[in-house]
């Protein structure tokens, strides 16, 4: 007798996506802590749950350095995934443009 593979059940505490719309840029985060570093964070372009902007963290890549994001400094960038503690966790990207303005 088989059985049926079943789709894994969604944890009670997972987070559906979000999307955000910014540029990317490089700087200091967490000054003056032990966790003081730099950063790719994206600068929104609407403020979420006021914060204006977001420590990045592409998901299945290094903590520490992630050479396709840092590719893309400076350009606008639609991203997907979920907050987490400390950063967003980004499932999905893609770049909108070099002028926030250009896009809604």
């Amino acid at each position: 007798m088989h059985d049926e593979p079943q789709a894994p059940t969604p944890s009670p505490d997972a987070t559906p996506p979000q999307c955000l719309i910014g540029r990317l840029e490089r700087a200091k985060v967490h000054t003056g802590s032990k966790s003081e570093r730099v950063a790719l964070r994206l600068v929104l372009i609407e403020p979420v749950d006021g914060q204006g902007a977001m420590v990045l963290r592409r998901a299945g890549a290094s903590p520490y350095q992630d050479l396709e994001l840092q590719a893309l400094e400076g350009q606008v960038l639609r991203v997907e995934g979920v907050m987490r503690n400390s950063y967003f966790l980004v499932q999905h990207y893609r770049v909108v443009s070099a002028d926030p303005a250009a896009d809604p």
